[in-house]
């Protein structure tokens, strides 16, 4: 039976029957993040019959909605990374997307600060790297002293091309496009199992808000389920070999006089790009995100971490007092143990076409685009 529906969002049928009810489609997407809504809008001009499943009751409800909202330059990641590609590439595909559609963005720029001299080193490696990459407005910079006298450092890169932007509206500016083509987004279902038979990937999926379930065949399935995308990567292929790893960040606010015009990060840590100043589109300025490795999903804030947390402030903005700082949100980037680059592995299994996105996190809305792209190429590598 192939499923062919016209309204902007299909739920799965609701009576229940005694045999599962079987749809078959070209092209399954799974999970409506960022990168799932940029793949499905990429590829619906390749499938007649393409769809997206998303296990919450709206998109981009999870990573792709608890981030900085900035537009990385490119100039921390390996040469030659698969992050160092797609950043750089999607950097210049979002900004042209973002003023197409009229969505707001601001160029605002950012400075890197170095408050030691262990840190001023970290400092000209990523200048270099940066420079490396192919990045030209790169240049160091001290004038942040003057601009903003509130502020310690030794030294100081700046980086004119990074900006901040309106995710939620991009992303479902995207989610028309896709639907637009005759793409269709399944809300509030989520992957149970996942089979290969002769016909192709056989999915059970289960509507998490009446328990019916039914199955989806496919020939191409595509894993871009975030959070879960390890899981569902095992469901693909029993030998896989990636171990997730989840990172919790916290936001604060800050409640306090003082403007920024600029984006101001410290020299990263183990597990981000620092705990970094941006401002909103309001010029509001947040602080965060932080950093530590947690076992489970909970959005919750641990308020055991605060006095780390303005610790980390306070490196580069002494003045910063714990009263300044109100909880903003969290959020739970998608990490990968033992890598620090994004995974896209592709492969075929019995002539069915598969790819997982995997440990795709920052920076990964300023990737997206370019992201759809290598997914597609992967696809037509695999035929």
């Amino acid at each position: 039976m192939c499923l062919n529906l016209n309204s902007k969002y299909y739920r799965s049928p609701k009576k229940i029957l005694s045999k599962l009810e079987k749809f078959e489609v070209d092209c399954l997407v799974v999970g409506g993040g960022v990168s799932g809504i940029a793949i499905a809008r990429e590829l619906s001009s390749r499938f007649k019959s393409i769809f997206l499943i998303e296990r919450n009751n709206q998109i981009a409800q999870e990573t792709s909605s608890r981030n900085s909202e900035v537009i990385h330059a490119g100039m921390y990641y390996e040469q030659g990374s698969l992050k160092s590609k797609l950043c750089l590439m999607g950097k210049e595909l979002l900004y042209d997307y973002l003023e197409e559609r009229n969505i707001d963005f601001n160029r605002c720029g950012k400075y890197i600060l170095s408050s030691t001299d262990r840190e001023t080193e970290t400092l000209n490696k990523i200048y270099q790297n940066g420079v490396n990459c192919g990045l030209e407005d790169l240049i160091y910079d001290n004038t942040a002293s003057s601009k903003y006298p509130f502020l310690e450092f030794k030294e100081a890169i700046f980086s004119p091309s990074t900006g901040i932007f309106d995710s939620h509206s991009f992303i479902h500016s995207m989610s028309r496009d896709f639907q637009g083509a005759g793409g269709n987004i399944i809300l509030g279902n989520e992957i149970l199992n996942i089979d290969e038979s002769s016909e192709g990937f056989e999915v059970l999926v289960e509507d998490k808000n009446t328990k019916n379930q039914f199955l989806v065949t496919t020939r191409i399935l595509i894993n871009s389920a975030g959070l879960n995308a390890v899981y569902i990567a095992n469901l693909i292929c029993e030998g896989n070999m990636h171990k997730e790893e989840f990172v919790k960040g916290e936001y604060y606010t800050y409640k306090g006089k003082e403007k920024l015009e600029n984006l101001i990060y410290p020299t990263p840590t183990q597990n981000s790009l620092g705990l970094h100043a941006t401002i909103d589109l309001g010029k509001g300025i947040r602080f965060g995100p932080s950093a530590y490795v947690v076992d489970e999903i909970d959005y919750n804030f641990s308020s055991d971490k605060k006095s780390l947390f303005l610790k980390a402030v306070q490196s580069y903005w002494p003045s910063i007092k714990e009263h300044d700082l109100s909880p903003g949100y969290t959020g739970i980037r998608p990490k990968l143990k033992g890598e620090s680059d994004f995974v896209v592995d592709s492969g075929v299994v019995s002539d069915n076409q598969y790819v997982n996105v995997l440990g795709y996190a920052s920076p990964g809305l300023t990737s997206s685009l370019a992201l759809a792209i290598e997914v597609s190429e992967r696809i037509e590598d695999a035929k």
